[in-house]
């Protein structure tokens, strides 16, 4: 068999082993993430808190609603400011905004966002999600067995 032929069969090897790999790779983390998605991750420390605010349907809006918002504003952007916020985003499906917090407490989060003059008057609900590491990826820096 010449060179060339040795070359092609082993970069054919070397391409298939290399398939395998990531493969199993991608089966692993995805496997593990529909496991740890079933439960929260216990013992895994909560870095962020999602926040989901939205208007609330029912709430009259006061004549003076522009100034209410201009006042959520300022102090979002002060909560920004001071670290308490990360990330804002106002939501595709016009259904409020997205706050992810640095908070390691859901009670924590919701003093922060209850302090805000929309949440002061009442007029927004929220959903809040604690947010974690992904458990799964510690999976791929493990030691080999």
């Amino acid at each position: 068999m010449s060179n060339t032929a040795n070359n092609l069969t082993d970069l054919t090897i070397m391409e298939i082993t290399m398939k395998k790999i990531i493969f199993a790779t991608l089966l692993m983390v995805f496997a593990s993430t529909q496991v740890f998605a079933q439960t929260p991750s216990q013992g895994l420390p909560t870095t962020n808190i999602m926040v989901l605010v939205k208007m609330k349907s029912d709430v009259q809006r006061p004549e003076n609603f522009g100034e209410v918002m201009q006042e959520e504003v300022r102090e979002t952007v002060k909560l920004y400011l001071g670290g308490k916020i990360s990330q804002w985003f106002f939501r595709g499906d016009g259904g409020g905004v997205v706050f992810i917090l640095n908070a390691t407490s859901i009670e924590e989060a919701k003093t922060a966002i209850s302090a805000l003059p929309l949440g002061q008057r009442g007029m927004v609900t929220a959903d809040y999600i604690p947010l974690q590491p992904m458990a799964p990826l510690g999976a791929l820096i493990a030691p080999p067995m």
